[in-house]
């Protein structure tokens, strides 16, 4: 077996660990907010449940992808290698639910700016407007970025990745998904918590001390809420950590015409990779997940503790 070979097993191995693990995690995340939230009117927790999903297909469709690669590069002979359908329909979903996934950030951005700004108006951060505005979103987000791929046929089988992708060689599909999938939902999400960052700075430094009880409150909501961005920033990197690679090989390619042979496999690990790390932070910065699985744990502690106290009363008297 070559270097080259063994290379690419385990490139396609890292890939497929770190997308069922991604799975795992959100499949739990799921089930705590269907457990402890189902008759909740909240938005963040609607907005963490679209993520959730969101991010969970994308790494069901990125399993599929790594397990047709690995067992290509094992010779092992699927039926989903060759131009079918589902090997098409798999490569556009991929692109779709990524479009959906950043957009999703927009979305939480958006119901931020809503909610600390136009605090007053409290239609424009509503439960029955977002569980309005989150399935269409999402549709119009996985079918507007389909003229591209379906219409023109920019989907196709790649022999040496034993799977459907749009090849690096066709240039304009390749800018097009930098630009609609990266550049343009980073450029937003961006710019609304930078805006808010300066807003609450300003707003915190500018509080004053014979405020009302209604603006105290406000004031308070404010300063967590800055807290919280200021971490919302740092996974904000992990979002362009999760297309850099792939933008450091595009750029490489336009320059040079030489096309590195490992482009799809180190995209395709550092997109697994950021999944993980964007799974550990949607638990870690949504305040009713985080208190959701500190309540299960307790529950789960306390259980333990009452079947292990009966058998202990039990040795007791026997030693009695």
């Amino acid at each position: 077996m070559s270097i080259w070979i063994i290379m690419n097993i385990v490139l396609n191995l890292l890939t497929l660990i770190n997308s069922i693990v991604t799975i795992l995690i959100f499949i739990f995340a799921l089930s705590l907010i269907i457990v402890y939230h189902r008759r909740s009117r909240s938005v963040l927790v609607l907005l963490t449940g679209h993520t959730c999903s969101t991010l969970l297909i994308s790494a069901s469709m990125l399993a599929s992808m790594a397990t047709a690669s690995l067992c290509g590069c094992m010779n092992i002979v699927l039926e989903q290698h060759g131009n079918t359908c589902w090997c098409v329909l798999r490569g556009f979903c991929i692109h779709g639910f990524l479009c959906a996934l950043y957009d999703s950030y927009i979305v939480q951005a958006t119901y931020r700016l809503c909610r600390v700004v136009f605090y007053r108006r409290k239609n424009l951060y509503s439960f029955p407007v977002y569980s309005l505005k989150v399935p269409i979103e999402t549709l119009f987000r996985v079918v507007n970025i389909s003229p591209v791929f379906l219409l023109r046929g920019d989907v196709i089988y790649l022999s040496s990745e034993y799977y459907c992708q749009t090849s690096f060689t066709n240039a304009s599909a390749i800018v097009c998904i930098a630009i609609r999938r990266f550049l343009l939902p980073l450029l937003f999400i961006s710019v609304i918590y930078v805006f808010l960052l300066k807003y609450l700075q300003k707003s915190n430094s500018s509080s004053s001390s014979t405020a009302s009880y209604n603006e105290c409150r406000h004031l308070k909501q404010n300063r967590r809420d800055l807290l919280v961005i200021r971490r919302l920033l740092i996974m904000l990197d992990v979002l362009i950590l999760l297309g850099l690679p792939s933008a450091i090989f595009l750029v490489m390619f336009m320059a040079s015409g030489h096309f590195v042979i490992v482009t799809y496999r180190t995209g395709r690990l550092f997109v697994s990779f950021s999944f993980v790390l964007l799974a550990y932070m949607l638990i870690r910065l949504t305040d009713p997940l985080k208190k959701s699985l500190r309540r299960h744990l307790k529950r789960n502690s306390t259980e333990t503790t009452r079947r292990k106290s009966p058998s202990t009363s039990r040795i007791s008297l026997r030693c009695l």
